[in-house]
Parts: C-alpha cells; structure tokens; sequence
C-alpha cells in the first residue's frame, strides 16, 4: 500500500473518531436522561466530552475510537497513559474519569481491573501494576507520562485511580444507531423510532456545531440535558398518528436560473397561463418540498397504507371544487386565450388562498398541501389552463411515467 493510500485511510479513521466522539456525547446523555436532571455536558473544553454540574466538573470523559477494535488496552497501552496524564494535568480530586474506548480489556490487565464493578483491592493491584510499568520505562513515547505519573506519591496515584473507570469494548461507529434507537424505547413504538433517531441526530449535529464554534471563540457554552430531552420530545409529538415530522420548511429556494431550465409538466402547467415568474418559483419550491417530504414519510413507513392517495384525492376535491365551471357553456360564445389564461390566473390564486387540508389533523405544513397539488398537476391528474388536457397531450406518456415511478 502506498504510503499516500495509508496516510488517506488513518486520517479516515481519525475523522470517524471525532464524528463517533459527537455520537458518543448524545448516546451518553439519552443513557443518563431518566436518572439526571441536573447535568449538562461540553465537547473538548476539559475532556472530550465533560459533564457538569453546580458549576463545577463532575465527570471527564476520554474516548477512544479503532476501526476494528484494533485498540490495545494492555498494561502500557498509549491510549490508558496518554490517558492518565491528562487527568493528572487537568482533573480534580472530585471529578470521575472515564476512559470508554471500542478496545478490549483483557482479564488480568489494568484497564479490566479499573472496569465498573472493581473494588478496593483492584485498584491497588492497578496501581501496583501501573507503578511496575512506569518504573521499568520502556516505551520511549510514553517517558513523559511515566515521569508524571511517578511524580506522584502512592496515596495520590491510588487517589486519581479510585476515581478512573474503563468502559472496554464500547459500541463502534457502526453500532452507535442501534444503541441510540435502544435509549428511545420509551418514548416511542418501534416503527417510529429510527425516524425519530434520524432527526435528533440532525438536530445534535447542527447544535454540536454551534457549540463548538462558541469553544473555539473561547466562549463558554454548555448543552443542559433537559435541552435534549426538550427536543426529544418535540420530535416524538411529531411522530404521533394524528401528526406527521416535517423536515424540508428550511429547504433552499430555487434560483431564477434552476426554474427557467426547468421543463417539467407541472411548470409547463403554469407557463401556459402566463404566471408571473416569481409565482412559478414559488410553485417549485413548494413542489420540491412537498416531494422530498412525502418521499421520505414513505421511506421511512411513517404513513398508513393507502394514506398518501387518500390525501391526493382530497385535494383533487378541492381543485375541482375552484376550477370546474359554474355554468354550461354556450356554444354561440367564444373565449378568447387571453381571457381563458385570466381566468386561469383568478382561479388558481382563489385555490392558494384556501385553507386547504394537511394530511394529518395536526400537521402544519403550508407546502404540503400546495406541493403536492403541483405533483398531481406534473402527473396531468389535474391543470390550471381550460384546455390543460388538449395543450398537454404530447406530454401525457411522460406524466404517466412520473406516476409510476412515484408509486415504485
């Protein structure tokens, strides 16, 4: 392997570390919600990952992430002394310390003695070992933290060693997903839960970026606990059956560019009755809203079978409820383009200024409902112009193509 290829592989291992640290803090904290009121917790201000409370330090927590678990935890492993002297810098006498790394703690080692269930004697046996380990110094990396180590009398190594717990063979970046929809059990049936995971972790994402560029700036910031319990439930209101998560409100608007390339049927639709082009806009991004968010209802088997052309057909209703003529025609009157485009324009401004249904009683979309009229408008279900079905007949192979592929 080329020493290019092995360089691009470790930094991907180092970037799924700090992406798994950011998992870790919020599979942490959901483990720690039904038991933990006051807590909150910082990303690299002490620790990796540091909880507080009262102002003050009250647990520091190392991770440690290998592809593979190819991690060693043995007596002299860089990753427990590394470890080690960044406590002796940085943690108190009141602080836990927990080293929790996807590497496995073989029995006899310090790391296995130092697990959640050791006592006092383990600890000294740790200690006594760690002490044989420093002494003997061979590992030349490590000399520095050896001589820290050393710098300190028994009482205070056995001290700092009563308060360090090793979490070996913790969950791997492949793994987090399951472990975090397993904290979620209570809070949701289990169809809803992945969705409900997906989304707070799109949130976590966005706040742990916010949070980081305050640490960065040197700012201090914090993330309560209760704020993401807060937000765990928001989402779960969002997942109940009279109510549906809607995901694409902050989509971005289409440019003027995107839109006047645009061809497809439903913007030929609009192009027909001459709509002002920032009206047209509009319609798209509703359309593209709406598709990504049905979509993804679907995808996700948030929706009742049936459900979605049960909606459609709503709105269908509802479109024939504006355009459908209010009186037969009279085969000695001739309507002229321009007046059956006016005509056009009135109405479909009439059915936009309707309050027209969501899907679910307590969805409060806006687009979805708008969005989805211009995909039964892109299937030719329905059209704006008069003579939508005759203007459109060259397009009707396509239209239905969309349909299938929509239903696929």
């Amino acid at each position: 392997m080329s020493n290019v290829a092995s360089n691009r592989f470790g930094a991907a291992g180092s970037a799924l570390g700090y992406l798994a640290q950011v998992e870790y803090a919020l599979l942490i904290a959901l483990q720690r919600m039904d038991s933990e009121e006051s807590l909150r917790l910082s990303l690299e201000t002490v620790d990796d990952i540091t909880f507080e409370a009262e102002g003050k330090p009250q647990e520091l927590w190392q991770t440690k992430h290998h592809v593979d678990r190819q991690g060693s935890l043995g007596d002299a492993s860089p990753d427990l002394w590394k470890t080690l002297h960044n406590w002796i810098e940085t943690a108190d006498d009141r602080s836990a310390c927990f080293l929790y790394t996807t590497a496995t703690a073989q029995t006899g080692t310090v790391a296995a003695l130092l697990g959640p269930s050791r006592n006092g004697e383990d600890i000294v046996a740790a200690r006594e070992k760690l002490d044989t380990v420093a002494r003997a110094a061979g590992n030349a990396a490590s000399i520095d933290y050896y001589t820290k180590y050393l710098s300190l009398d028994d009482s205070q190594r056995t001290a700092l060693l009563s308060r360090v717990i090793v979490l070996g063979a913790t969950v791997t970046a492949e793994q987090i997903t399951d472990q975090l929809v397993a904290t979620v059990r209570k809070t949701a049936v289990q169809r809803r839960r992945r969705p409900l995971i997906d989304r707070l972790r799109g949130w976590w994402h966005g706040r742990t970026m916010l949070h980081l560029s305050k640490v960065a700036r040197g700012e201090g910031d914090w993330i309560d606990l209760s704020e993401i319990e807060d937000q765990l439930h928001v989402i779960a209101q969002s997942l109940r059956d009279d109510n549906l998560p809607l995901d694409y409100g902050n989509e971005p608007e289409p440019t003027s560019d995107e839109v006047d390339r645009d061809d497809r049927v439903f913007v030929e639709q609009l192009r027909l009755i001459l709509l002002h082009h920032e009206r047209i806009r509009q319609a798209v991004y509703d359309h593209n809203r709406a598709f990504l968010q049905r979509s993804r209802w679907q995808r996700e088997e948030l929706l009742a079978l049936g459900e979605l052309d049960s909606y459609d057909r709503r709105l269908m209703e509802e479109w024939k409820r504006v355009f459908l003529p209010l009186e037969e025609p009279d085969e000695n009157d001739s309507i002229s383009d321009e007046d059956k485009r006016k005509f056009a324009r009135n109405t479909f401004q009439r059915l936009q200024e309707r309050v027209l249904p969501e899907i679910r009683s307590e969805v409060q979309s806006g687009y979805v409902p708008l969005g989805s009229l211009h995909i039964l408008a892109d299937r030719l279900q329905i059209g704006w112009h008069p003579d939508w079905v005759d203007l459109l007949k060259h397009r009707l192979a396509e239209a239905q193509a969309i349909a299938v592929a929509e239903v696929a």
